[in-house]
């Protein structure tokens, strides 16, 4: 009797023990999932962020396009006495070509409209007033500048002016031209993210102003955040992030996540009150509570049959055995590779479809270490997988190439799981899932051929020419090797297709860029369409002379295709102007691909205006203190 006394204080203290560890594990579980969730909502946020950043540079970018084709229009039709007639002209084609632009207009030098797409402007209206208007004309800056929000005169809409400083032939002052685009529009992308109500962003110029707030908020637009955290802490150690901060707006506290463009300085900051995710969270736990509490129960009530459990555990084990019998059968009616081995990586089991799929019988792979034979960087693949493993990650999954005994190259997907043990003792083992992923592997390298690959030309588009140009820049600091930048345009372009019409055009084009192609063969040049006729060149390892002689070799054949363009004066057939820039080895460490573009960019104006058929290498500005060169 004593003996079943204490054997049931024992049970109960168990089930007691066993209640609150219940409690504090799930305590911690819910923990650990609030934590997640918050991360899930971080990385949706910095997602959210980088992809209207995104939006935000293509957008930015395609009316810098818009702006030069504008200001070389007024260039080419400055003393036509139809000069106003053919500017809106380009206006109109350069508006369906930026259908993201809100209009585009063209000031001349006293602030008087000379031509705008917008519908009945005001009469004589005088814009000599704007910011934009006294900036361009009191400084002599030559790129595109992206101002504070105004209300627009034209729209009556709040919108963000992009200008350029007009300069003609002679050097003097020929007025503005001016894209603008409205502030709803990034609202627009930011609420076509699916997001609740209750959830925000801004976007941000580099130096803290308010380009737009969503939802609208006039009275924060064009004011600076600049001492706000985000400026002063978070973005001075990194471009893309997240944190918490109290919302100066509505005093909400939310969770932000920010991005920040390498390629304009444009800042996005998209936030989610911190109330709505708690909320959200606490939607998704009351389900998982609701089991919790009846496996308590069910817990408290096996406690209490402790010694029927006993008898489970037997069974427990027999089943185990057949188990065992039943993988190895599943597994050797699989047409995956399955195997299973220790935590030194030896196999203990290997199923048949491995003399189809890795080309060995599996009685040459049983007792053999899992890295025997294999490459070295698929041996990294491979060690790291185990490390994840070995420091608590219970599956991991990688794709590496496998070469086969008779030579054949197969991609391989493999996955890994952690088989779970209740005994301390016994070594952890890992279950292995392999198949042929070859073909999914080569159709997954031609959507991203085609992703790269612009289509009229067949050269590299101009998303791949900014990546690579970033990586081929750190190469050559890194390596203190030169790197050039050949810019090439087609000249009078728009001549041409006026004349010949736009599918001759296209042909022109495609021949061009077939020329451009087979004057640049290494394997680690890089050759891009970079936007309407222009071309852009990356040449790695070469100095000013070699990229000289590559874009002189370029004009000469390109010149040689013997074209017609009877409105291409004096050569009278096709020719291209080139400009040339070069990262010297010795160049400061600071020097950006932006200021590097520009500089061949102002080169091949230089040889526009110097009267085309020609190559002009930049000054080197960059090179220089103060050159004003940044990204």
């Amino acid at each position: 009797m004593q003996a079943a006394t204490f054997r049931s204080a024992l049970t109960t203290a168990a089930v007691v023990l066993g209640f609150f560890a219940f409690v504090a594990l799930l305590s911690w579980g819910e923990y650990a999932n609030w934590k997640a969730q918050v991360v899930r909502v971080e990385t949706s946020l910095t997602q959210t962020a980088e992809a209207i950043t995104q939006h935000a540079d293509d957008t930015i970018e395609m009316s810098w396009l818009s702006l030069a084709s504008l200001i070389s229009e007024i260039r080419d039709e400055q003393h036509h006495p139809e000069m106003p007639a053919k500017i809106e002209t380009a206006i109109a084609f350069q508006m369906k070509a930026s259908p993201t632009l809100d209009t585009l207009s063209y000031i001349d030098a006293t602030g008087q409209m000379v031509a705008t797409s917008a519908d009945d402007p005001p009469a004589k209206m005088n814009y000599a007033d704007r910011e934009y208007f006294r900036l361009h004309k009191s400084s002599p800056f030559r790129l595109p500048v992206l101002g504070k929000p105004i209300k627009s005169r034209l729209s009556h809409q709040w919108v963000l002016p992009i200008s350029q400083r007009v300069v003609l032939p002679d050097g003097s002052f020929g007025g503005v031209v001016v894209s603008t685009i409205r502030v709803n529009h990034f609202i627009h992308v930011f609420r076509n993210f699916g997001v609740s109500s209750d959830r925000s962003f801004l976007l941000l110029r580099g130096d803290g102003i308010v380009m737009a707030r969503g939802p609208m908020e006039e009275t924060l637009l064009g004011s600076n955040i600049s001492a706000h955290e985000l400026f002063a802490h978070h973005l001075k150690v990194r471009t893309v992030g997240a944190y918490d901060y109290q919302s100066p707006v509505d005093g909400k506290v939310r969770i932000g996540g920010f991005y920040q463009s390498g390629r304009t300085g444009i800042v996005v900051l998209a936030a989610a009150s911190e109330r709505e995710v708690f909320l959200e969270w606490t939607g998704t736990a009351k389900a998982r509570w609701f089991y919790a509490a009846v496996l308590l129960v069910v817990t408290i009530l096996a406690a209490v049959h402790w010694r029927h459990q006993l008898k489970l555990r037997r069974e427990s084990e027999a089943q185990l055995a057949a188990r065992e019998a039943e993988f190895r059968l599943l597994a050797e009616s699989s047409s995956d590779v399955i195997a299973r081995f220790d935590e030194a990586g030896i196999r203990e089991y290997v199923s048949p479809s491995s003399t189809q799929i890795l080309g060995i019988e599996p009685q040459r792979l049983i007792g053999k270490s899992v890295f025997a034979g294999m490459a070295e960087d698929a041996e990294l693949t491979v060690r790291s997988a185990a490390e994840r493993l070995q420091d608590g990650s219970t599956q991991e999954k990688f794709i590496i190439k496998h070469t086969k005994p008779d030579g054949e190259e197969v991609w391989l997907e493999t996955a890994l799981s952690k088989l779970p043990s209740r005994e301390k003792a016994v070594a952890t083992r890992v279950v292995a899932i392999t198949r042929d992923v070859t073909q999914h592997k080569k159709k997954q390298d031609e959507l991203d051929a085609l992703a790269n690959t612009d289509e009229l030309t067949k050269l590299a588009n101009r998303r791949f020419f900014n990546t690579r140009f970033g990586e081929m820049m750190q190469r050559a600091r890194r390596n203190r090797t030169p790197l050039s930048l050949l810019m090439i345009d087609a000249d009078r372009f728009k001549q041409f297709n006026d004349t010949y019409g736009h599918a001759a055009g296209d042909e022109c084009l495609r021949q061009i860029g077939a020329v451009v192609s087979n004057c640049v063969k290494r394997p680690g040049d890089i050759v891009a369409r970079y936007g309407g006729e222009e071309l852009a060149v990356l040449l790695a390892d070469t100095d000013i002379q070699g990229a000289w002689a590559v874009a002189e070799r370029i004009r000469l054949q390109v010149r040689g295709l013997a074209l017609a363009h009877e409105g291409n004066p004096p050569a009278g057939h096709v020719t291209v102007s080139v400009g040339l820039a070069t990262l010297p080895p010795e160049a400061p460490a600071d020097v950006t691909t932006h200021a590097l573009f520009s500089e061949a960019d102002a080169a091949l104006y230089r040889a526009k205006n110097a009267g085309r058929n020609q190559v002009v290498c930049g000054e080197q500005s960059y090179l220089k203190p103060n050159s004003g060169a940044a990204s």
